[in-house]
């Protein structure tokens, strides 16, 4: 019997604005670099005052959304970047879902930003629904945008944010 000695060297890429975030994935690389550029992203994925893309948001895969590990927050933070950037593979660039991650990290260090769910009532029912961020000074637009992606599919007579009513409609959509 003979023994060799092997060395193995790996890469690692860590954060410089936060450097407990660090991946030894190349694909993950691009998006420490990506979310190093637009510090903000960080913000958004490690914190709760995004409604939309904030820690706890259902728009992440289970295990990520809550955790701060490394893992759950580089999940985070690459998912914000493919929407706003135009690189998700289910979403295009001019889709709902990506102006939101655009919105959220344009509008995030506004004063009076949250975020919350907006209903779509046909005056009976509940139809479609999404979680969106807004400031005050934004809410009239969010609300227009939310109305257009509800499409004429049903009728929509009222919107609702967070239970409360935000916009009526004089006529079906």
């Amino acid at each position: 019997m003979h023994s060799e000695e092997h060395t193995h060297t790996t890469n690692v890429w860590t954060s410089d604005v936060r450097p407990e975030l660090h991946t030894a994935d190349p694909a993950l690389a691009d998006v420490i670099a990506w979310t190093d550029a637009h510090p903000c992203a960080w913000d958004v994925v490690t914190h709760a005052k995004s409604k939309a893309f904030g820690i706890g948001s259902c728009e992440y895969i289970g295990w990520a959304q809550r955790g701060m590990a490394p893992a759950a927050v580089l999940e985070r933070a690459s998912h914000l970047r493919g929407l706003a950037t135009g690189r998700d593979a289910f979403q295009g660039p001019a889709s709902i879902f990506a102006w939101r991650a655009r919105f959220t990290l344009e509008h995030y260090r506004d004063s009076g930003f949250t975020g919350g769910l907006f209903r779509q009532h046909d005056g009976k029912h509940h139809r479609l629904c999404m979680t969106l961020d807004y400031t005050p000074e934004t809410i009239g637009d969010v609300v227009t945008r939310f109305i257009d992606w509800c499409g004429r599919d049903y009728r929509t007579e009222y919107v609702t944010l967070n239970a409360e009513i935000v916009r009526r409609t004089d006529h079906p959509l």
